[in-house]
């Protein structure tokens, strides 16, 4: 039933251009609109805002939505590959 699931090099590096690319693209949009910088998508992982004082951080990581980035994408790029194999495989 999950089959779609199990890794394979293609899926792997599918989730990672997606990952790194929409993160890459959504945190461009938003450093140009805003002075604060959001990476992540679906779910914000690094949030930078400024401007900051000398000796504050002006930055936060979460863990949880960066592993559940990372969860999504593969999900997305597995089921991805597997509609395009399916389809490449109908007579």
């Amino acid at each position: 039933m999950l089959k779609f699931l199990k890794p394979s090099l293609l899926k792997i590096v599918v989730a990672l251009v997606l990952f790194l690319g929409l993160t890459w693209l959504w945190g461009l949009k938003n450093m140009f609109i805003m002075d604060a910088s959001f990476h992540g998508v679906p779910l914000t992982y690094f949030t930078v805002w400024g401007p900051c004082q000398v000796g504050q951080n002006c930055s936060e990581f979460n863990n949880v939505n960066f592993a559940l980035d990372i969860v999504f994408w593969y999900l997305v790029s597995a089921f991805g590959v597997e509609l395009i194999q399916r389809w490449r495989r109908k007579p």
